[in-house]
């Protein structure tokens, strides 16, 4: 069982994956802005985070990208995005994001991301 970080403004969105990943038995906290998303990231133990670029206190998409990425020594990130772009995807890869999924995404991505980390 893994613990996984879901970071998403949205809280529809972040019940919504909560629900799939829970329900693939592993645990989940969840985080609805960037300051929120640092403090869980410093104090908690995370096997996979699963963060929306685009948040109300974030820094420019590209500088959260790569904070985020540092903050998560080395964890597996998963970027979400409603409006993805060639910069950000390049972003995302120079800083070792796992994937880059666009909203809406189907769940079998989020299943396929499950069974790489945890392997089940």
């Amino acid at each position: 069982m893994g613990n996984v970080l879901i970071v998403d403004d949205e809280p529809a969105i972040g019940t919504y994956l909560s629900r799939l990943i829970v329900g693939c038995g592993h645990q989940v906290e969840i985080a609805l802005d960037a300051s929120e998303t640092l403090a869980k990231l410093s104090g908690g133990n995370f096997q996979l985070i699963i963060a929306d670029i685009r948040l109300p206190d974030a820094p420019e998409p590209q500088q959260w990208i790569r904070k985020l990425c540092e903050q998560a020594k080395g964890t597996p990130v998963v970027l979400i995005s409603g409006a993805p772009s060639n910069e950000l995807s390049d972003c995302a890869a120079q800083n070792g994001v796992l994937a880059f999924l666009s909203k809406p995404f189907e769940l079998a991505f989020i299943k396929n991301i499950l069974k790489t980390v945890f392997g089940n």
